[in-house]
Order: C-alpha cells, then sequence, then structure tokens
C-alpha cells in the first residue's frame, strides 16, 4: 500500500462515517423515552446485555499475551486448615497469581477502551515474527523452511524457548538416579530465554505446529459467544438502520469495537492463546549434532537455581516498542516506508482510529437527550480524531528540523532546536491527556444517552428473532 493509498484510505474513511451520519437523522419532534423494561420489544437492560458481553467476551478473547513467568504459571494461593483429616482449602491468590491476573484485566480494560491502539499493538508483533521468520528461513533449504510457521515465530517471540547448555547437564550415564536427580534439582544450568528464532539452531528446534496449537487454550465456546453475539449485533444493526429504526450510541461504540477486535484477530491469527507453558531445547553450535539420547531438563529443573528466569517473561510491548509504535510513525510519509520495522503498526494505529471515529460519527445527526450532549458527542469525538493525528504532525515537524539543520548547520542554536523539541513534547503530552479526558467523556455520555433515545430504538424486527444470539 503506498503512502497516498494510506491517506486516502483514511480521509475516506473518516467522510463516509459523515456522509452516513446524514442518512440516520430523525426528526426534531421525535418522542423520546426513557429507561424501558423488558416487554414484546427491546428494552434498556438488553441493550446493555448485549454490547457489555460483547466488550467483555471479545477483549477477553482478543488479549493474546505473552507467556507469564513461571513463578506466575505455578498460580500458588494461601491455605487454611479447617481440619487435619481435611485438605487445605485456598482462600487467596499469592502475589505472583495476582500480577498475572492484573496483566490481563489491565489489557482487557486497555483493548476495550483504545481499541486501536490493539490494532497497532497486534500489528507490531506480527511483523516482528513475519521478519523473524524470513530471516531463520533465509538459512534453511526450501524444504525444511516449510517446517516452520507463524506458529513457531509467535511461539519463540512470546517466551516459549528457554535454551540450556546440556553440556552442563546431568548424564544418566554417569550418575545414579538417586545422584542424578540431585545433581538436576540443584545443580546449576545455563539457560536462557530465546528472544527470536535466530537465537535457535534448526536441528533443536523439532516441535511441530500442531503442537505448539495444542498449547493454546482457545476454547470453542467462548469463541463461538463471542462470534454470535458479534454477528447478531451487525446483522440487526443492519436491519434496523435499512428500516430506519434509531440504534443506540452504545450499539454503535461497539460496532466500532468490533471492527478493531477483527482485526486484531487477523494479527494473531497464528499465535497462541493464553499460553503457560515453555519447551527446554540444548544450545548447539553450528558445527554439532544433536545427541540422541539428550535428557531435557523440565522448566522446574532450569529455574530451581535460576532466580533470573523463574522471574523473566518477554514483555507484551517494551517502552522503546510503545514510543517507536506512537512517536515515530513518520514511515507514513517518508519515501522509503517500506523499510521502517514500524510502518505497518503505525498504518494500522491511524487506519484503525480514523475508522474507529469515523464510525463513532456516524451519529453527527441523531437524536440526543439535548443540545449540549449532541455537541459535546460531536466535538470530543472529531476533537479526538484530529489530536490522533498529533504524532504523526510532530513528527514530520521533527524531521523537517532535521533536515533543516542538516542542509544549514549552524544556523540555530542548540537551545533554540533543544526547546522546539522540548515545545513539541510538551504539546504531545497535554494531546493524550486530552485523548483520555475525551475518551472517558465519550463513554460516559454513550450510557447517559441510554435515559433518553427515540421511541422507534425499542421496536423490534420480527425475524430477528430467528438469527441464533444469547439475550
Amino acid at each position: 500500500m503506498t503512502p497516498f493509498a494510506a491517506q486516502a484510505l483514511i480521509i475516506s474513511a473518516f467522510f463516509l462515517g459523515v456522509a452516513h451520519a446524514e442518512t440516520n437523522s430523525t426528526a426534531s419532534n421525535t418522542t423520546m423515552v426513557g429507561w424501558v423494561s423488558p416487554a414484546p420489544r427491546r428494552s434498556t437492560w438488553g441493550i446493555i446485555w448485549t454490547c457489555l458481553s460483547i466488550f467483555i467476551v471479545c477483549s477477553w478473547k482478543c488479549v493474546h499475551l505473552n507467556i507469564p513467568t513461571h513463578e506466575e504459571i505455578q498460580g500458588e494461593w494461601h491455605t487454611m486448615q479447617i481440619c487435619r483429616c481435611l485438605p487445605d482449602i485456598s482462600i487467596w491468590p499469592k502475589g505472583p497469581l495476582r500480577r498475572k491476573w492484573r496483566r490481563k484485566i489491565f489489557w482487557m480494560t486497555f483493548i476495550a477502551l483504545a481499541p486501536e491502539f490493539g490494532v497497532a499493538v497486534a500489528a507490531s508483533q506480527y511483523m516482528e515474527a513475519r521478519q523473524d521468520l524470513k530471516r531463520f528461513g533465509r538459512r534453511l533449504s526450501k524444504e525444511t523452511a516449510q517446517k516452520y510457521t507463524m506458529a513457531h515465530a509467535f511461539y519463540v517471540q512470546m517466551g516459549g524457548i528457554v535454551i540450556y547448555d546440556h553440556e552442563l547437564s546431568p548424564s544418566p550415564e554417569s550418575h545414579e538416579p538417586s545422584q542424578t536427580s540431585s545433581f538436576t534439582r540443584h545443580g546449576h544450568f545455563a539457560a536462557k530465554m530465546a528472544r527470536s528464532l535466530s537465537d535457535i539452531q534448526p536441528e533443536v528446534l523439532r516441535i511441530p505446529e500442531p503442537e505448539i496449537k495444542d498449547l493454546s487454550k482457545a476454547d470453542v465456546i467462548t469463541k463461538a459467544f463471542a462470534i454470535i453475539q458479534c454477528t447478531w449485533l451487525v446483522v440487526q444493526s443492519v436491519s434496523r438502520y435499512a428500516h430506519g429504526y434509531a440504534i443506540s450510541l452504545l450499539e454503535l461504540a461497539t460496532l466500532a469495537f468490533i471492527f478493531c477486535a477483527f482485526i486484531m484477530h487477523i494479527f494473531w491469527w497464528n499465535k497462541p492463546f493464553d499460553v503457560e507453558s515453555r519447551r527446554a531445547i540444548a544450545a548447539m553450535g553450528p558445527n554439532q549434532e544433536c545427541p540422541a539420547n539428550l535428557n531435557t531438563p523440565l522448566m522446574d529443573d532450569l529455574t530451581v537455581s535460576d532466580d533470573l528466569l523463574f522471574r523473566e517473561r518477554v514483555q507484551d510491548l517494551s517502552i522503546e516498542g510503545s514510543v517507536q509504535l506512537i512517536l515515530k510513525p513518520y514511515g507514513l510519509i517518508d519515501p522509503e516506508f517500506k523499510t521502517q520495522p514500524y510502518a505497518l503498526p503505525s498504518l494500522s494505529l491511524y487506519i484503525a482510529s480514523t475508522a474507529f471515529f469515523a464510525i463513532h460519527l456516524a451519529a453527527w445527526n441523531w437524536e440526543f437527550p439535548s443540545t449540549v450532549v449532541r455537541s459535546l458527542w460531536r466535538w470530543l469525538n472529531l476533537g479526538t480524531l484530529v489530536i490522533s493525528f498529533t504524532p504523526l504532525v510532530a513528527s514530520a515537524v521533527l524531521k523537517a528540523l532535521g533536515i533543516m539543520i542538516d542542509i544549514c548547520p549552524g544556523t540555530y542554536p542548540d537551545f533554540v532546536n533543544n526547546l522546539f523539541q522540548n515545545i513539541l513534547v510538551g504539546l504531545f503530552m497535554i494531546c493524550i491527556m486530552t485523548y483520555i479526558l475525551s475518551r472517558f467523556v465519550v463513554l460516559g455520555l454513550t450510557f447517559y444517552c441510554l435515559s433518553s433515545m427515540p421511541e422507534n430504538a425499542y421496536n423490534t424486527l420480527d425475524w430477528l428473532a430467528w438469527v441464533p444470539h444469547f439475550s
């Protein structure tokens, strides 16, 4: 995709949302109603349940976090003994397990509130895995390279492979069973976590793709629930629009979220979900052969004497990655943007952000509880869309400033350049705070507008009852 095509797509998505807003306007004398109880028609609680269930389940299924630390995987609990003849009762999770849960809840909330950034994170991890797989494939023959897929690249990059020095591990032939167990439990293994496929010799990476996918905990029930509910909401919204019935702002916001969630699933399609298992493989030199009778230790053996490995995990999004993703999107305006490692994630961020707010702006001429609420909805969403492009503008200015300094060295004193950069950084921080505040205000308005909606927002289409859904 060329830079011009990307920019054209962004602008088209914005005006498409505003254009659709004109066709869904209602008359100023529309009857407005408040909370509607369950009846033969739709209810307010039914709308809330449908949308919140989609947000919760989809955000849960969208979050493809990297593997937790081995300490968190063990998931120990504080226990209490009630009676000696009964087993201990778990009463409260210990710190590592609570930390794992907090991380999951944080990312679920983050994706639910800012799904466009979730798209960028997914695109970033996808690009890293794809480039890693390409580099790894260059070392192999064409036939051998076909055995390794994106699932292998994702599994390695999410911290699934630990490399250990097999020469330091115990040999079954030289120790008695009891001595071997003692050495394995208390000995020192030289082990490290692989960060990319380049850290691994192909001869020892013998994990087939089906085995990696079997580690995923993507259960069929929650996935089916998410697909059914999302399909139901999309079909219902399109049908209501076609019949001239009003759609609630909460449903509109949920449609915008579904769009971003769908893109996230595409990027994370081959990434294992909720994996809590690592594989240990031996470190081999370029000319070494892997012994056939090599005794592979368990993760418990590798971490018992390595406190760092016991508490190590690959970050889902590093600080450096966040800075590159948000503050350096100049790949979109650089003629050589295809060579930039963060070009696709940055492009995905701006396209997803534009589409997300364009869907919200489709309610430009809808009926609101008051004129003030309508104005807030319009300008907060429009302003947030403009603010989301601030990093792109700031990066362009900084890049132009750097070019001017290179062309005319000494024209601008250093303190002027530093002052100018500090001003841009300050403005950027103000924009971030404004962006966050605006999103929370829009979220509040979304639920507030349920208190007064057009009466036909609760009208139902009889045939929709035959579409599978959970109500």
